[in-house]
């Protein structure tokens, strides 16, 4: 996939051997990242440091020489935790710093510990320790030797531990990492923990990514556990997870390995979104982005790596590659991201359409960008027909939205005409307050009409929230029409009642500006609680002078009890309200406190100005200044002022006079003041300033030149040339700032001002010719900048640098270089840096310089430079030479720097293929490598294509695009040598396996099958099955479904593509093996059609498997029932009736009777009556015996004698007979053979059916139809049989009776033991009872032998010939 269209971007943001960190100490236990803001490395060679690297200023790092085991960074701010054991001690101690302030802020023993480690993770190395945002869970990580059998497999185990319950749990994990969710229908986010195992059980590998939740919320809905699987390369099954991140803006899992694959999980569903190796050397750090939802990565070479979710291709990245919708949606919404827009309109009218509102409603608050947050939604929900009983969906709708926020203006246009029409206006006011509504002036006119809010509840409820904004309500309610509709009393005692001071002065400092008498409580009031809380603002307030109509005792006791003595001695107040004929009490309280200006302003407007003139030239002459700007202000007449002026004369401050005249832009009135002190020494002026006692007056030379400027500029030149005793800058800059520019500059050369001299030529007469005249003059180097500084400005760079040379000024380096830059003036630019670092060590500085030298092609001194100590950023500079194409200088420093991999890519574009390829074999990268291998096949070296695209195809995710680069410029030949050359690297993956054959099947099919076979372990079968579809190899297609288990599309190409991909003996392996059962009958119509010879060896393997009935059934059909005839005898032993049918048939039509009488004997599952009804008329006399037989068989006993009979096949009649156990058809068959003569036939069936016949029958038969002779074996066997019976009973008698006597003798030897014992006890005792005696006749004697014939056997006689 292109990196412009991957969901996750990858860029490198800094390399730390760059900014000087050696190799040695790019690894775990010297680096740290806690946060994106700051990377920590501790150095042990020359000399123990830290260093520290801001990642807003990664080339500026800051390195301190500090010594100590391990090192962090605050995530926020620099302060630094260093962990040492301190001189001394034997513990270790945890001292931090802060970093800007170089002082130490604290230092303490290791904190004690938090948990006891589970057995787990004894002998463990310990790699990562995290806790959650509520910090009641933490989590440590370590990892420990594989298993016996997998060493190579890393184990990690993993701590959970609970601050609350104080309890931990073991488990088996890599990485983790916390998260909160907000599971819906449950106000509190859940604690999430997700962590990643790969383990080694049972000979597997099972790699898992776990998402569950802690501490679930009894009542509460809960988060569903999830789990996924994270699936390795084949390449990589002994890579294992290192880190986790989880991105809470976006909410995704990011699982980090150590051999740099990423893998990308979905929080809430655990679903997986994206997998890439994002880095060819191992990563061993990361740590969250947490302002771009990503994270950094930090691997063995210095890379340091940002990883972000690219907003503009994940949602339709995981839409259409991953085709799912749900998670893109909620991945949209989740991050309000783009490329949802059609899925969220789609599935909200689906909802709309399935009458699901609420679903809907929830869907459009939701959407991202809300793209549904329109008025064609809130239509679309006023369409809807409200059902009775039913909350209408419009405010199912609003009501959804209100809970996730505020309503824009339409919407809330709309909402609150819902709520007027139902005159529910106290919901507006709660929604107003909450700020869940936008107000615009429509929604105004909607709710004044009619509608009188309860303002101070309003007021009230937004206090709770938004002091500041109640305050903006309560001066919205003062200036409603009608007056405020709550006392301002009560409004600021709702302020004071939560201690809000500052907001119920503003309020009242605001409404009481209009110092109303009725108002006077409140002005008290407002000064009082200013008073005792922030005596400030109440002294900001009283010298404002905004209010007259408070309790003036009362205040002034507060003003003394704060301090405020001032404020206290507002008595003047009072003796100005007074109105005194004499104001002397008022001028000296005025005087003592300074409130001149007030007295001035009280005795000029009322007329007192004799007591202005008695203060002022008796009282303070000192504040005449004041005096007089307050007369100003008051419009007093010009003649008084000036009469004042002169009457204080010498006594008279100068410069405050000046300030105050200058002020009201009045000095004008000061002339006559000057031309008085003058006259008091001379007529002339000039000659006075110059001669009298007053020409050393700093004071007065300042204010005639001031007076001057500002009245009579045209005297000014004239003043500056004569006057030496005078404030030289000050006066220059007023004649700058009155645009004298002329009389500024001649100022300024007068006091060897150079600077400003020189900067009023430069940036008010706007003369650099004049100015570097000037600097010529004076040759100072501060004028020269200032005139480099202007040329600089103008353009005219060459002649910049010279005056900076001369000016030998390198401080404006920055500038100049990016002047000459865009003047294109390298020549001039390398002498001016020559002679900046002479004077600066800067990094800038000496790239510009090796930059300078590039762009006038004088790459000797290159050489040279670098070669000598200096302070360039050569990695910097080499990028900038390479991007502006000056790839000769950059070829110079990227050799000299080892950066191979740059230094092969510039030998590419100098066409130097073979030393480019060497630098690619040092750099040893993939992407350098990449790089080289694509200019060489541009450049037609295949040769050192190969040996550069052989570095390349062992990268998995490399190797396709390498083929495609190959392939979009018609080298086929060579991309199939290097991949049969790649076949034999010692890292050949499947991947390289796979191209190969893939490219076989496009260019080389005669290869294919071969390759196939020879590597079919190493393949990944499902790609080169799709391309040997795309490519129609129909006969490796098979072999490889084959091979890939998927016997179903094997059997289907062979069917459907057989000229090419049939082979019996493989088909018949594959068909039974197919999951499909409908392949196997799609089989035999494909052996009917196309080889139909072979159709019973086919079924002869399927006939376990098929549907016999269905196979005959398709045989049938097709008319070719004998085709299969070997298959159905082969199958028959199943009993199977249309089996049976169809070969009864064809044996009936082959008049093969043997066949049909062994199949009907050994197979009876058929239609036997229609069988028999089908061949009793058959011409074969075989045929209708068989159809006799098969009605025998029904129990047909009449049809089959019948039949017998008819074809006079009468033995088959007579066994029928026997078999039937009917005495009356036995005896019927007697009769017909007496009627048809058949004596032979007639002594035989008595034979034949002799346990049915009836002696007495068959006498009377032979004796009526003179057969007497016929019968006599009959009799004989009848007489043997009954006499053989009666010595059987006679035998049986016997045994009885001696059975008898043998008992009556037993009961006697009891009677006689007996009576002995009689005979041996006392009398006194009972003799035993005497059991009776049995008596009765015996049993007549046997009867001597008879003339009984032995039994015959089952069905009479033993059968006889037939007839």
């Amino acid at each position: 996939m292109a990196a412009a269209n991957a969901p996750i971007a990858m860029k490198e943001v800094l390399t730390l051997p760059s900014i000087g960190i050696s190799p040695q100490f790019i690894t775990f236990t010297n680096v740290t990242m806690e946060s994106d803001k700051y990377i920590c490395v501790r150095e042990t060679a020359p000399q123990n440091s830290v260093v520290i690297i801001d990642m807003n200023m990664p080339m500026q790092p800051l390195r301190r020489p500090i010594t100590a085991d391990s090192a962090l960074v605050n995530p926020n701010s620099r302060i630094l935790a260093l962990k040492a054991q301190l001189p001394g001690t034997t513990q270790d101690h945890l001292q931090i710093f802060n970093i800007e302030m170089k002082a130490k802020m604290k230092s303490h023993q290791m904190p004690e510990q938090m948990f006891e480690r589970t057995a787990n993770l004894v002998n463990n190395q310990i790699i990562n320790y995290k806790c959650d945002p509520s910090e009641k869970w933490l989590v440590l990580i370590g990892i420990a030797p594989g298993a016996p059998e997998k060493p190579q497999l890393v184990k990690g185990n993993m701590q959970l531990f609970s601050v609350d319950q104080q309890r931990s749990q073991a488990l088996e994990a890599h990485a983790a990492s916390f998260a909160q969710f907000k599971v819906p229908g449950n106000e509190n986010p859940s604690i999430l923990i997700s962590f990643a195992t790969k383990s080694f059980n049972a000979g597997q590998i099972t790699s898992k990514l776990h998402v569950i939740e802690l501490g679930a919320q009894p009542g509460k809905p809960s988060f569903s556990k999830k789990q996924a699987d994270l699936f390795f390369p084949p390449d990589f099954q002994d890579d294992f997870p290192v880190a986790m991140q989880i991105s809470h803006k976006y909410g995704l899992i990011f699982v980090i390995t150590k051999l740099g694959l990423l893998f990308v999980y979905d929080l809430e569903t655990a679903s997986a979104v994206y997998r890439n190796r994002i880095s060819p050397d191992p990563i061993f750090l990361t740590s969250e982005a947490s302002a771009a939802g990503g994270f950094y990565a930090i691997n063995r070479r210095g890379q340091v790596l940002l990883a972000t979710v690219n907003e503009a291709t994940i949602v339709p990245f995981v839409s259409g590659q991953l085709n799912n919708l749900e998670l893109a949606v909620n991945l949209a919404k989740r991050g309000n991201l783009p490329g949802a827009e059609n899925l969220v309109v789609q599935r909200f009218q689906e909802l709309f359409a399935q009458t699901k509102y609420k679903e809907a409603a929830e869907l459009a608050a939701e959407s991202p960008q809300g793209i549904l947050r329109t008025p064609d939604t809130v239509a679309k929900f006023q369409s809807v027909p409200v059902q009775a009983g039913q909350t209408p969906p419009l405010l199912q709708y609003f009501g959804t939205l209100l809970t996730r926020g505020k309503l824009n203006a339409f919407e809330s246009l709309e909402l609150s005409r819902l709520v007027v029409n139902q005159n529910k206006k106290n919901l507006l006011e709660n929604w107003l307050a909450e700020d869940k509504l936008e107000c615009s002036e429509e929604l105004g006119d909607l709710v004044k009409v009619g509608y009188t809010p309860d303002y101070l509840f309003l007021l009230q409820t937004i206090l709770r929230t938004d002091p500041q904004g109640a305050v903006n309500f309560a001066l919205m309610m003062s200036q409603m029409e009608g007056g405020c509709p709550v006392d301002y009393n009560t409004i600021t005692d709702l302020f004071l009642q939560r201690n809000l001071i500052r907001e119920a002065t503003a309020f009242l400092l605001d409404v009481l500006k209009p110092n109303l008498p009725e108002h006077a409580f409140l002005q008290t009031k407002v000064l009082e609680i200013n008073l005792v809380t922030f005596p400030n603002v109440a002294d900001a307030i009283l010298a404002n002078g905004m209010f007259t109509h408070y309790d003036r005792p009362r205040i002034a006791q507060l003003c003394e009890k704060a301090g405020l003595f001032v404020r206290a001695l507002q008595t003047k107040n009072f003796l100005m309200e007074a109105k005194l004929p004499d104001a002397r009490p008022l001028i000296n309280v005025c005087d003592r406190f300074g409130f001149v200006p007030d007295l001035t302003h009280y005795l000029y407007t009322n007329n007192m100005l004799r007591y202005i003139e008695g203060y002022v030239q008796k009282v303070n002459p000192g504040n005449a200044p004041l005096v007089v700007g307050q007369l100003l202000d008051d419009e007093c007449a010009e003649d008084f002022i000036k009469g004042l002026i002169l009457s204080v004369r010498s006594l008279l401050p100068v410069e405050p006079l000046v300030e105050e005249c200058e002020k009201r832009n009045r000095l004008r009135l000061l002339t006559q003041f000057l031309e008085h002190l003058v006259s008091e020494g001379s007529q002339d002026v000039h000659i006075v300033l110059q001669n009298s006692a007053f020409s050393g007056n700093f004071n007065l030379q300042n204010l005639l030149i001031l007076t001057a400027i500002k009245a009579d500029p045209s005297r000014v030149m004239d003043y500056i040339n004569r006057l030496d005793n005078f404030d030289g800058p000050a006066v220059g800059e007023v004649a700058v700032e009155a645009q004298l520019y002329e009389e500024a500059f001649a100022i300024f050369k007068k006091f060897n001002l150079n600077v400003q001299a020189v900067n009023v030529l430069l940036d008010n007469i706007r003369s650099i010719d004049r100015a570097v005249e000037f600097a010529f003059r004076v040759e100072e180097d501060a004028v020269w900048s200032q005139v480099a500084k202007a040329q600089l400005r103008e353009g005219l760079v060459s002649d910049a640098i010279e005056s900076f040379i001369r000016a030998d000024d390198a401080t404006q380096f920055l500038d100049v270089i990016r002047a000459s830059e865009d003047a294109d003036v390298y020549s001039d630019l390398v002498r001016y840096l020559l002679m900046v670092r002479q004077k600066v060590k800067e990094p800038k500085v000496d790239s510009e310089l090796i930059y300078a030298y590039a762009k006038t092609d004088r790459l000797g001194e290159i050489e040279e430079f670098i070669l000598m100590p200096n302070v360039a950023n050569l990695q910097n500079v080499g990028d900038r030479l390479f991007d502006e194409a000056l790839y000769e200088a950059a070829k110079i420093i990227f050799a000299f720097i080892s950066n191979w991999a740059k230094l092969a890519v510039t030998l590419v574009r100098l066409k130097q293929f073979q030393g480019a390829v060497d630098a690619a074999r040092k750099a040893n990268s993939a992407k350098t490598w990449k790089e080289v291998c694509f200019a060489c096949v541009d450049a037609e070296e295949f040769r050192l294509a190969q040996i550069c695209g052989l570095n390349v195809i062992i990268q998995v995710d490399d190797l396709e695009e390498v083929s495609e680069y190959y392939q979009n410029r018609g080298c086929f030949n060579e991309l199939i040598s290097l991949m049969e050359s790649g076949l034999g690297l010692e890292r050949a993956h499947m991947g390289i396996f796979t191209e190969l054959g893939v490219l076989y099947a496009r260019y080389r099919a005669e290869k294919l099958m071969e390759h196939i076979k020879l590597f079919s372990t190493r393949l990944n079968i499902p790609k080169l099955i799709r391309a040997c579809d795309e490519q129609q190899h129909w006969k490796e297609l098979t072999y490889l479904y084959i091979q890939y288990d998927e016997f179903d599309n094997a059997a289907t190409t062979v069917m459907n593509h057989s000229p090419e991909a049939w082979d019996h003996m493989q088909f018949k392996d594959i068909i039974v093996k197919v999951a499909s059962v409908e392949l196997y009958y799609k089989a035999v119509h494909f052996y009917l059609q196309e080889h139909p010879d072979l159709i019973n060896d086919m079924l002869n393997v399927l006939a376990l498997r098929v549907d016999h009935t269905r196979v005959v059934d398709i045989m049938r059909k097709a008319g070719h029932l004998r085709l299969v005839k070997p298959y159905m005898v082969a199958v028959q032993s199943n009993n199977v009736s249309a089996v049976n049918e169809a070969l009864n048939e064809i044996y009936v039509e082959e008049e093969d009777y043997d066949r049909l009488r062994e199949s009907i004997d050994l197979h009876d599952n058929f239609d036997q009556i229609g069988l028999a009804q089908k061949i009793e008329k058959h011409e074969l006399l075989e045929m209708r015996r068989v159809a006799a037989y098969i009605y025998k068989k029904a129990g047909r006993w009449k049809q089959s004698i019948a039949l017998s009979k008819k074809d006079s096949l009468y033995k088959d009649a007579m066994e029928t007979a026997s078999q039937s156990g009917d005495r009356e058809l036995a005896e019927e068959l007697l009769v017909y053979f007496i009627e048809q003569g058949k004596k032979e036939c007639f002594a035989a069936c008595l034979f034949v059916c002799y346990d049915l016949i009836r002696p007495d029958v068959a006498l009377e038969m032979a004796w009526v139809n003179n057969m007497i002779d016929f019968t006599f074996p009959f009799l004989l066997q009848f007489i043997r049989e009954y006499t053989g019976k009666v010595d059987e009973l006679i035998k049986d008698k016997i045994e009885a009776q001696k059975d008898v006597k043998a008992k009556e003798q037993e009961e006697k030897e009891v009677i006689a033991q007996q009576n002995m014992y009689a005979q041996l006890l006392p009398l006194a005792l009972p003799a035993p009872p005497m059991p009776g005696m049995g008596g009765g006749f015996a049993p007549p004697p046997p009867m001597g032998g008879g003339m009984g014939m032995p039994p015959m056997p089952p069905y009479g006689m033993p059968q006889m010939g037939s007839y």
